[in-house]
């Protein structure tokens, strides 16, 4: 019985967290798709590529890429970093009314400022109050982001 209750716990309260979020009628969506392969944060303005690449093996390779991306009219792409990543799951997660579609599975690579690069995907947890943890990889795709 105490199982059952908790299971029921879990529920209502996964419930009122998406619900209250993601789930309003009529909501504008956080996060809209341009149209031109880039889907925007109408909240901060930061700018994601829609598609991810094919799998890349080094940070390297990553940070050329998107140094040398051009897309929606911009050529000041970068790698984000694992907490933009982060922010980017977070959002996808509460705002299900999101007017862009990108497919989050798999690994990302990251930048960080003390210039180490990261590679891994923020990874849902099975738990009762659902948290996300980062698990490393060694190879991922790149999804850019400006500015």
């Amino acid at each position: 019985m105490t199982g059952k209750i908790a299971l029921i716990s879990c529920s209502i309260a996964l419930y009122a967290l998406l619900g209250g979020c993601a789930m309003q009628n009529g909501a504008t969506p956080r996060i809209i798709d341009l149209g031109n392969g880039v889907c925007q944060d109408t909240r901060t303005g930061t700018m994601w590529q829609k598609e991810r690449t094919k799998a890349l093996q080094s940070i390297e390779d990553a940070r050329e890429y998107a140094e040398n991306l051009i897309l929606g009219g911009h050529d000041d792409w970068r790698l984000p970093t694992v907490y933009e990543l982060y922010d980017l799951y977070y959002l996808k997660d509460l705002h299900v009314v999101s007017g862009c579609v990108m497919d989050l599975k798999g690994n990302y690579w990251s930048d960080e400022k003390d210039g180490e690069g990261m590679v891994g995907a923020w990874e849902i947890s099975d738990q009762c109050d659902p948290s996300r943890q980062y698990a490393k990889a060694s190879k991922g795709f790149v999804r850019a982001v400006r500015p």
